[in-house]
């Protein structure tokens, strides 16, 4: 079951839209993603965010991408560099 924060692909013709969900339409069916690339070719071009309302059945939750010895350097890096926005991260996601 997807829920708000999971990274998903959207089908658009042959292009591919990589975004994650920020909300759900449970009236409609729809679901609420801010984009933030495109996979086309290949290749993976950045995009402005952007938010879309697309329908439930054109998109795919994308798997793990990390391996599992990589969570920990994923964690220890804004510490280690003390990114401004590691403690409010931190905070607004609990």
């Amino acid at each position: 079951m997807l829920k708000p924060g999971d990274w998903v692909i959207i089908a658009n013709g042959q292009e591919r839209i990589i975004g994650f969900i920020r909300d759900f339409s449970r009236l409609r069916n729809e679901v609420y993603i801010v984009q933030v690339s495109t996979y086309m070719d290949k290749r993976i071009t950045p995009m402005k965010p952007v938010l879309e309302v697309v329908e439930s059945k054109k998109i795919m939750a994308v798997g793990l991408t990390l391996a599992k010895e990589d969570w920990d350097a994923m964690i220890d890096l804004p510490i280690i560099s003390k990114s401004r926005y590691s403690l409010a991260a931190a905070t607004i996601s609990h």
